[in-house]
């Protein structure tokens, strides 16, 4: 019977914290077509020169053009430890509290109804051999009842876990995307994400961890 007795409380925050992607592409400017020197002149003119070689396209300055938005501006990355942020921000710890106080009671509640029934199911082994075979069979039919009810109680406190883990959880992630989207707007980060979220990211781009800021920004703001 130990078994409809278990009540779970896992902790499971998954999820970008935030994404922003930017680009910006610069077209170059087309190379003026080159002017043809004339196929010949009238004779009273001037003998003519030879044709001056066709303007190149100013591929340097082009390059230039089209590296522009990027060139000497810094790419700002940043991201944290979601289950660590969960976990130390006051918060988490607020929601675990919540958590745990709830299930320790439904936990109390259980244990109590169980030990009940363990009594009533000693009380109606004494006396089995002093019943009749109906006897037998109507108290084991109700104490099948009493049992069944029981396991519906497990289960509706087990739903009832569930249902207010998942409630708190997607709170605490709304605060947490709220605390890294302002930081990350206010410190000039492009983008914010979550630490098991990135497969890969070019080392030029020197992401930088933000769980301590996060959990320091989060405690500094006012309750709401």
């Amino acid at each position: 019977m130990n078994r409809f007795a278990a009540l779970l409380i896992g902790s499971a925050l998954t999820s970008l914290i935030a994404s922003h992607g930017f680009a910006a592409d610069a077209q170059p400017s087309a190379a003026a077509p080159a002017k043809q020197a004339p196929a010949e002149t009238a004779a009273t003119t001037a003998p003519a020169t030879p044709a001056a070689p066709a303007a190149q396209p100013p591929a340097a300055k082009d390059e230039k053009i089209a590296q522009a938005p990027t060139a000497g501006k810094e790419v700002k990355v940043g991201f944290i430890t979601l289950n660590k942020v969960a976990s130390e921000t006051a918060e988490g710890k607020a929601a675990t509290g919540k958590l745990s106080v709830r299930s320790a009671k439904l936990r109390e509640k259980i244990d109590a109804k169980q030990k009940q029934l363990e009594k009533q199911k000693a009380a109606i082994e004494s006396k089995l051999p002093t019943m009749t075979p109906k006897e037998r069979q109507t108290k084991g039919t109700e104490f099948q009842k009493k049992v069944e009810d029981f396991q519906k109680m497990v289960r509706a406190s087990e739903s009832e876990m569930a249902e207010m883990q998942e409630k708190l959880t997607s709170q605490v992630y709304a605060q947490i995307k709220e605390a890294a989207t302002a930081y990350g707007k206010a410190n000039g980060f492009a983008i914010v994400v979550e630490e098991k979220a990135v497969l890969y990211l070019a080392e030029e781009l020197k992401p930088k961890d933000l769980t301590a800021e996060i959990i320091q920004y989060m405690d500094k703001k006012p309750a709401k």
